[in-house]
């Protein structure tokens, strides 16, 4: 394999501002071909004219009413050989780049070319499977296993976080997310993660259903994400705070969408409340702001959350008040800490006995 092996190099690649530009331009790409899949999205009506009924959550709607087998060879081919080639320049990288991994670049290595240019080709070879064959991996697996995928890299992202920005206002969490649980997170996510994006990005087709299409854009920034690793813009703060709140946009956006388009359970309030808590209590403090601030802002929460419970008479939204029993925007932050805890508890016991065989 090639290596990037010589101190010229190093220094050109830290000198340069390559990560950013390389950030940008893909910014752009990420806004113009999710323009390119709504443009293009009539052209599927006769096939999703075939569908019949959406028949609840646990069923997926944007499959083909029979299954065939070799138009699902073919996208679980395109899926595999996107994921092992992916697979593949992480492990050259983490060969490779160990210096970058404490010291990130301004430059760009050829981790990062050529995960900009795989992840681009087959940005591209996915639309077209679309609009030949239309089936993603939906009409072979559960809908849940996608869905699980993203929630799996949200818990990743708050165990890797904690030494810096803490866990819950700031606190880091004690055991089992100690720093060495974090590290090893910090380590090893690559893999993960990949496996995440790249099996959520093949398990939908590429229509142009509002849904789909915002979710698109969100998977092209994980991408971005993901192909400028070892770079500064991937450790960013702030990007990378911006990543893990867009999730609860999308996902506000789609509950919306099915309340109102399909008189579906009005689930918005919980993915909006829920995401909220996630950046007001855990996020936010990835940032040095003033504590004056920070109270504006639990002030902000707290008031819109008591809007939207009151009563619509007293000028609220007038959402029942048994959904607040239910205690609905606490939904999210407890999955997502609890998975956090049983991941780290799992990790940190692992770290236990190795370390335990290792002074046998």
């Amino acid at each position: 394999m090639l290596q990037d092996n010589t101190e010229t190099g190093r220094a050109q690649d830290n000198q340069s501002r390559r990560a950013y530009y390389a950030w940008a331009i893909a910014l752009i790409f990420a806004i113009g071909f999710t323009f390119i899949i709504w443009l293009l999205g009539p052209l599927l009506d006769p096939v999703i004219a075939t569908f019949g009924p959406d028949l609840g959550a646990s069923w997926y709607f944007w499959q083909l009413p029979t299954r065939d087998f070799l138009i699902m060879l073919i996208v679980w081919s395109f899926y595999l050989t996107h994921q092992f080639a992916i697979w593949a320049a992480i492990y050259w990288a983490q060969k490779n780049l160990v210096e970058y991994k404490t010291k990130p670049t301004t430059g760009l290595t050829r981790y990062n070319w050529a995960t900009l240019t795989i992840n681009a080709a087959f940005i591209i070879l996915h639309l077209v499977q679309t609009h030949i064959w239309f089936d993603g991996l939906a009409q072979d697996v559960p809908i849940w296993t996608s869905q699980g995928s993203v929630i799996v890299m949200l818990v990743l992202i708050l165990i890797i976080e904690n030494p810096r920005r803490g866990f819950f206002i700031g606190r880091k969490a004690g055991k089992p997310i100690t720093a060495q649980v974090s590290g090893f997170f910090r380590r090893n996510h690559q893999y993960i993660i990949a496996w995440a994006l790249v099996y959520t990005f093949w398990f939908h087709p590429m229509a142009y259903d509002p849904q789909l299409v915002t979710g698109f854009f969100y998977m092209f920034l994980l991408f971005i994400q993901l192909s400028l690793a070892y770079t500064v813009v991937h450790v960013n703060q702030g990007w990378v705070v911006l990543l893990e709140s867009f999730v609860g946009i999308h996902a506000f956006f789609v509950a919306v969408y099915n309340t109102i388009q399909h008189a579906s359970a009005d689930m918005w309030v919980m993915f909006a409340s829920g995401f909220a808590f996630m950046f007001v209590f855990t996020y936010m403090y990835a940032f040095k702001v003033r504590r004056e601030i920070r109270w504006l802002v639990y002030a902000g929460y707290f008031g819109a959350l008591a809007w939207i419970y009151l009563p619509i008479a007293f000028g609220g939204y007038g959402r029942p008040l048994e959904y607040l029993m239910r205690v609905e925007f606490l939904w999210i932050p407890i999955i997502l800490y609890l998975l956090a805890f049983v991941f780290g508890g799992v990790v940190y016991l692992y770290l236990k006995r190795k370390k335990q065989v290792e002074q046998l």
